[in-house]
């Protein structure tokens, strides 16, 4: 039993130490998972390299622009090259760089580069071009009626904007978008199916002009209205703002051209006949329908009028003279105007007729002896007088033969002494057609 005792007395030492170098070995571990030496833990991540998107890239003068800076450890340091032509922010958290470029005449190239917190770095290069200017987008009317910058409703306007490079020079061919921001009204397209669009993309001219036509919707309350055209090359932009007007009024915005025709006939005792006049409807919503008061008064041609700038025509009638005739002229939206036409007798007397010439017959007689029944003739030549003429015959003479043929012309006849006998005497009768009628006798005397 002593033996025993004495052995578990020597070992409690030796097992205390075990356990103390077990603790300490544990500590030196880091005790778990958690501590800095894990073996097991990831190490920690390197940043990438610095990049800035896009690497090339192409910026107009006044035109907003952004580079992206990725890779690196933020924040990061932004520097320009030519800080006056692109200045940036130098102090940057997001990675995302605006830049707002100057004027210049020329392209430009500035280099932009990014550093981070860990000193590393990345650029990129940005070619600062000239770029087109806009003067002020302009919204002028069809009708002056409703106003300066107004347009009436159910009316067009033209907007227009100029596209300019350096100097002032207008640029060609440079797609310009307008867009309806607000109001009640499109932009007339070229096609049939959508002629009212809210957006239309157009080429500037040779001048630097890009324009379209705006149409009111008809009939709508009084409003403000706005309208963008969007230079797509460089982003450009201008707005407009204009004013709707609402109105009823046709005679505001409707015009007609001429707003009178005036006819008179050919004396103081007649009015014109079947003379034309032309009337030509602008503006308002077409088509546009004619009518006339007093109804029966004229002849109205070419009603409907399909199309602005379209014409109806007018005839005159010699049973009558109209002083004046009213012609009202209603667009689709059913606004209306009037134009007038007048049918008048004309100012100076009747040109009284000129005489027809002398009817004459020749020769005035004839003197024969002994003619032949049924074989002797006699010629007469008749001129002058008013055709058409009437021939007789009378005594022993018959067998008229008319030379021209009578009674159109004058000219020659021929009669034949049809007796009975070989003496006696025959006349022969012409008639015209003036006023009074004018008669000449040819005698025939056979002995």
């Amino acid at each position: 039993m002593v033996s025993i005792c004495w052995t578990a007395r020597w070992l409690r030492p030796i097992l205390t130490l075990f356990a103390l170098a077990g603790l300490a070995l544990l500590g030196g571990c880091g005790g778990g998972s958690g501590a800095p030496n894990n073996p097991f833990a990831p190490p920690p991540t390197t940043p990438g390299p610095v990049t800035i998107l896009p690497a090339v890239s192409v910026a107009f003068s006044n035109t907003p622009a952004t580079l992206t800076v990725t890779g690196g450890k933020p924040p990061y340091v932004i520097v320009s090259s030519n800080s006056a032509i692109l200045p940036v922010q130098q102090s940057n958290t997001t990675g995302t760089i605006v830049l707002l470029p100057a004027n210049v005449v020329s392209d430009t190239p500035v280099v932009i580069t990014a550093q981070d917190s860990l000193g590393q770095t990345g650029s990129a290069t940005v070619t600062v071009k000239a770029a087109p200017i806009f003067n002020t987008l302009t919204v002028k009317p069809a009708s002056a009626a409703c106003g300066n910058n107004s347009i009436c409703s159910g009316q067009t306007a033209t907007a227009s904007v100029t596209v300019t490079g350096p100097g002032g020079v207008g640029v060609p061919n440079r797609q310009v978008r307008f867009d309806v921001v607000t109001g009640q009204y499109g932009i007339q397209s070229s096609d049939p199916a959508s002629p009212l669009v809210q957006t239309l993309t157009v080429v500037s001219d040779q001048f630097g002009v890009a324009q379209v036509i705006l149409r009111a919707a008809a009939g709508v309350p009084t409003q403000p209205a706005l309208l963008r055209a969007t230079e797509l090359t460089s982003g450009n932009q201008q707005t407009a703002q204009f004013t709707i007007v609402q109105t009823i009024n046709g005679s505001a915005v409707l015009s007609v051209i001429p707003t009178d025709i005036t006819f008179f006939g050919v004396d103081n005792t007649q009015c014109s006949n079947n003379f034309r006049g032309d009337y030509f409807v602008f503006g308002g919503t077409p088509p546009y329908t004619v009518n006339a008061t007093p109804p029966n008064g004229v002849i109205l041609t070419n009603s409907p009028v399909a199309t602005a700038g379209g014409f109806f025509s007018v005839i005159s009638k010699s049973d009558q003279c109209v002083n004046p005739e009213t012609l009202i002229i209603t667009d689709a939206a059913g606004l209306t105007t009037t134009a007038t036409f007048h049918n008048l007798l004309g100012t100076t007397p009747p040109v009284p007729p000129v005489p027809p010439p002398a009817l004459v017959i020749a020769p005035t007689s004839y003197a024969q002896a002994g003619c032949v029944p049924g074989v002797t003739t006699f010629t007469f030549l008749v001129t002058g007088g008013e055709p058409n003429f009437n021939v007789s015959a009378s005594g022993p003479i018959g067998n008229l033969i008319l030379s021209p043929p009578f009674p159109s012309a004058t000219g020659t006849f021929t009669v034949t002494w049809t007796g009975p006998g070989t003496t006696g005497t025959g006349f022969v009768i012409v008639v015209d057609s003036s006023l009074p009628q004018q008669t000449v006798t040819g005698q025939i005397t056979c002995s």
